[in-house]
């Protein structure tokens, strides 16, 4: 499946750069995060802790202990505008790589996605044919699909930019949240 995602030529972001992937391994817990960023090592993940998102999913995993997961984006390649900078991917990007979050789904079978920000969650609503509920402040709701809970959040940047003195109720109800569907 891996080797598939990194061959794969729908969109034209393979040419910015190669995508950036996670070793596919078993997880409980899956993040699915909007584009990838541009790579600066052969190390890099997606969502990394090097950036505010990763930062914030990793101080998530560590209140969760012994929690397996996996980090992607919806977009695998990064989206880059006419100087090179990150920019927020189209609709046709988007809708080319979601089979590569589908295959990365089945392949991996986990309990949990968490699906960051709206634009995420819109997209598996679309592709998945699922109705979510959006949260109200830190109260999130889930569908179950095909025996995965599919889980939109606020995104974790959004959160560190604009609601850094809620960081903690954030973190606590996404705990909660895992404790109770594990």
């Amino acid at each position: 499946m891996i080797e598939q995602i990194r061959k794969c030529q729908k969109c034209g972001l393979c040419f910015n750069q190669k995508p950036l992937l996670e070793g596919k391994k078993e997880c409980q817990i899956f993040w699915v995060g909007l584009s990838a960023k541009i790579i600066k090592n052969e190390d890099e993940i997606p969502l990394s802790p090097d950036t505010n998102t990763g930062m914030l999913i990793q101080k998530i995993e560590q209140m969760l202990g012994e929690v397996d997961t996996y980090k992607t984006n919806l977009v695998k390649c990064v989206p880059l505008n006419e100087q090179n900078k990150l920019r927020y991917p189209n609709k046709k990007e988007i809708d080319s790589c979601f089979g590569n979050l589908k295959k990365e789904i089945k392949e991996l079978s986990p309990r949990i996605v968490f699906l960051l920000g709206e634009k995420v969650y819109s997209s598996v609503e679309k592709h998945f044919n699922i109705e979510f509920d959006k949260w109200d402040e830190f109260n999130y709701s889930y569908k179950e699909h095909e025996g995965i809970y599919y889980v939109p959040i606020h995104h974790p940047s959004y959160i560190y930019v604009y609601k850094r003195k809620k960081i903690e109720q954030y973190v606590d109800s996404i705990e909660k949240l895992v404790n109770s569907l594990l």
